[in-house]
């Protein structure tokens, strides 16, 4: 089977976020399944085994499109994703969408273009194509409020691959007690202010924070560390590779995500699943993943005093053998690709019958 997997940028191995990450768990785990995948994107990192990846412009998609016999396209409110999604029904291709996350408008006038938005491409995107992959039920009120119907969704969570996750990596020791460490793009939805402010804290007086990723955000959170008297204790790494963040998460004592809306975080089940303590905001993504581990050190969005009790107690805590196993099940391509795999060659059958 040929299968394209389309999505507005593509670097995996370089920082480039969760979706990339979870199209390229996803392409790996489907070429261990005789399939032939081939990925899109405008700046698509090149990759060539065990899988395919090409820079295609919009403009260059159909070529693609031609040779897939299913098309996945990723990415909520993405041009990209509804021309592949366009040529894809054009040329009598089955589709599949995964939207990953919708944010919420940042003023009044952008609220109102994602609402038409919303009701236009994406539930195009969501109604016509063979069906839609959702990472959590929490998107059903979504779809609801705008109207769109919800009759050809599948829940499919973010994944990673579990054999990266086993494989034996060196402990980079990392300063702080506790260690506390944040990977992710430095954007204001991740509020990494919050942590922050929770470092000026009493009971976290000995903690450092460090901080993994790029992003428009470092100069304000430089600031911020600075005037709230924290600054010595907060350390911008930069991109890391996957290597060294497996090494830094080994060395530290906590994982912390403060955002205020994630799809369904690949870095959240990367540190449960290295055995890292987690301490994250109690919204629908998160509670997520940590629902099926049954661990609850999550606080409400905001509250920087309950934050800072939660990264405090993350010394005295610790991820069961138990908890990483309900995870590995529930979130590990090795157990979910095959689902996917089945949807994609259903799709097929059906397309073959019209």
């Amino acid at each position: 089977m040929r299968v394209l997997q389309i999505h507005k940028d593509f670097e995996p191995l370089k920082g480039g976020g969760g979706t990339a990450r979870h199209i390229h768990g996803l392409a790996r785990a489907l070429a261990t399944e005789n399939c032939d995948v081939r990925v899109v994107a405008p700046d698509a990192e090149h990759i060539e085994s065990p899988y395919h990846s090409v820079r295609a412009t919009a403009s260059q998609l159909g070529e693609h499109v031609k040779w897939a016999d299913v098309v996945h396209v990723h990415g909520a409110r993405s041009t990209y994703a509804v021309r592949g999604a366009i040529l894809a029904a054009l040329n009598k291709k089955p589709f599949f969408y995964t939207p990953h996350a919708f944010y919420g408008g940042d003023s009044i006038a952008n609220s109102a273009l994602k609402a038409v938005w919303d009701r236009t491409a994406e539930k195009f995107l969501l109604e016509k194509g063979a069906r839609t992959i959702l990472l959590t039920d929490a998107w059903f009120d979504f779809l609801s409020e705008r109207g769109i119907s919800a009759k050809k969704t599948s829940i499919i969570p973010n994944c990673v691959m579990g054999s990266d996750i086993a494989q034996s990596v060196s402990r980079t020791s990392i300063a702080g007690r506790p260690a506390i460490l944040s990977v992710g793009r430095l954007d204001a939805v991740k509020r990494l202010d919050d942590v922050v402010r929770a470092l000026a804290d009493p009971i976290l007086e000995h903690a450092h924070l460090h901080i993994v990723g790029k992003g428009a955000e470092r100069e304000r959170l430089e600031r911020r560390a600075t005037d709230l008297g924290v600054g010595s204790r907060v350390t911008f790494h930069g991109f890391v590779d996957d290597q060294g963040v497996a090494e830094m998460m080994r060395g530290a004592d906590a994982f912390v995500l403060a955002s205020e809306q994630e799809g369904l975080p690949t870095v959240l089940l990367e540190a449960l699943m290295s055995g890292l303590p987690v301490v994250c905001s109690r919204i629908p993504g998160n509670l997520a993943i940590m629902d099926v581990a049954q661990i609850d050190t999550t606080y409400e969005v905001g509250d920087v005093t309950a934050l800072a009790q939660r990264l405090a107690e993350s010394v005295e805590t610790s991820v069961s053998p138990v908890a990483a196993e309900r995870l590995q099940k529930a979130f590990t391509w090795e157990y979910r690709a095959p689902e996917v795999l089945r949807l994609y060659q259903n799709s097929i059958t059906q397309s073959s019958r019209l």
